[in-house]
């Protein structure tokens, strides 16, 4: 799949950065939405097709980690991009929840298009590419 057919998902707490990569995420990609937390997300994984889910790691109300546990449970979920500013050992334990790349802040956009296009075109994550 392309960039531009798929419907992604952008979750992070911070008001302006959300509105910034939402904005370029709408252009990037076929169809953005945005949420502010994990249980946000939920929602409107809820109600939506997502293929690709963007998640930040620290929120209030629910984080990534407990957002992408939560999305191991269903059978059928968006590959999923964890942001993060932090070295973080929850980050370890993404990987083993199915998470498909880990992508630092400050955010390159460059690296982020590529891992979103490798997540949609391949289906694979960083960890099975090594």
């Amino acid at each position: 799949m392309k960039l531009k057919e798929a419907a992604v998902l952008f979750v992070e707490d911070e008001p302006f950065l959300r509105d910034s990569m939402g904005a370029w995420l709408a252009r990037k990609a076929g169809r953005a939405i945005c949420a502010g937390h994990g249980a946000e997300a939920l929602e409107i994984l809820a109600a939506n097709k997502i293929d690709l889910l963007l998640t930040d790691l620290r929120m209030p109300v629910m984080d990534g980690i407990a957002l992408v546990k939560r999305l191991q449970k269903t059978g059928d979920r968006p590959r999923v991009i964890l942001v993060t500013g932090f070295n973080d050992p929850a980050i370890q334990d993404a990987h083993k929840l199915g998470v498909d790349a880990v992508v630092e802040k400050p955010i390159d956009r460059g690296e982020l298009l590529r891992a979103m296009q490798r997540c949609l075109e391949y289906g694979k994550s960083e960890a099975d590419q090594a």
